[in-house]
């Protein structure tokens, strides 16, 4: 099989290929050919091929299809979708920490994102004929504060949160609550003291109770904004807790157009926010 720039391909190699799913055949092939190129030869071998293979299995391992096609670059044409939208798996999971049903958040964000063509004004703004991975917005949803979807490094991200009311008549000072919570945000003497700005809204207390004194305030979410890895990483910030999907679209709907109508071309969500947000301001 004939390749491009003047890389061929042996027969078992070019067999091989075939078998690479559609969606990243021509990102593979061309990965391939760059490296035997690189290594001054003009031809791809089944042992190149492997190599690859095992090189992307590493770095793509777990990751399902929809993953896989957000990670690849795409053509930077009307259509293209430059918003990722990720939310944790509690129902599937059966996942006992859940706080929040991320359903109606989501749905009430998808809703906003389209009526408002994010993804297309986004798009307008890349420079090139490419959209590529960090050309996109990445917002999270997350059921509970152990944040299993990752909100930490997302540009916008939602945590379920609640908070506890100890109940002094039920509570015998027995230490269980505070030995359980993973912020130490609980103290234990003759009564309880319960630090705010430590607590993170977990079910623990609650749930570790022996007399019942711990009950839940109603469910909130926790909306940060500004995470990124990359060479400078920046962890997400907490800008406000929000009572329902309404108040978080507002929210983060003004910070998306804020960042569509004034950054600089080129630049990314968390990078310009950081930079309108200087800690300590």
């Amino acid at each position: 099989m004939a390749g491009r720039g003047g890389i061929a391909w042996a027969p078992e190699a070019a067999q091989a290929l075939k078998g690479v799913p559609a969606l990243v055949r021509p990102l593979a092939r061309r990965k391939v050919e760059e490296r035997v190129r690189g290594e001054g030869r003009d031809q791809v071998v089944l042992a190149d091929f492997a190599a690859a293979e095992a090189r992307f299995r590493a770095v793509m391992a777990g990751r399902s299809d929809k993953e896989l096609a957000q990670l690849m670059p795409a053509a930077n044409r009307p259509g293209a979708e430059l918003v990722v939208l990720e939310s944790c798996r509690a129902k599937l999971s059966g996942c006992p920490n859940a706080i929040m049903d991320t359903d109606p958040w989501r749905e009430a964000l998808q809703e906003w994102l389209a009526a408002n063509q994010v993804s297309e004004r986004l798009r307008a703004k890349v420079q090139g004929d490419q959209v590529l991975f960090h050309h996109k917005l990445r917002l999270s949803l997350a059921g509970c504060p152990n944040g299993c979807s990752r909100p930490q490094i997302a540009d916008l991200a939602l945590v379920g949160t609640v908070s506890p009311l100890f109940d002094p008549d039920d509570c015998t000072a027995c230490g269980a609550c505070a030995a359980v919570c993973p912020d130490g945000a609980i103290a234990v003497a003759e009564t309880v003291s319960w630090d705010l700005d430590q607590c993170l809204g977990c079910l623990g207390c609650s749930q570790s109770c022996p007399s019942g004194a711990v009950s839940l305030g109603p469910v909130e979410a926790r909306v940060l904004m500004g995470g990124k890895l990359g060479r400078h990483p920046h962890l997400a910030r907490e800008v406000a807790v929000v009572q329902g999907p309404e108040q978080a679209v507002a929210l983060m709907g003004q910070a998306i157009d804020d960042y569509i109508e004034h950054a600089p071309q080129g630049e990314r969500f968390a990078a310009w926010w950081a930079s309108q947000h200087k800690e300590g301001e």
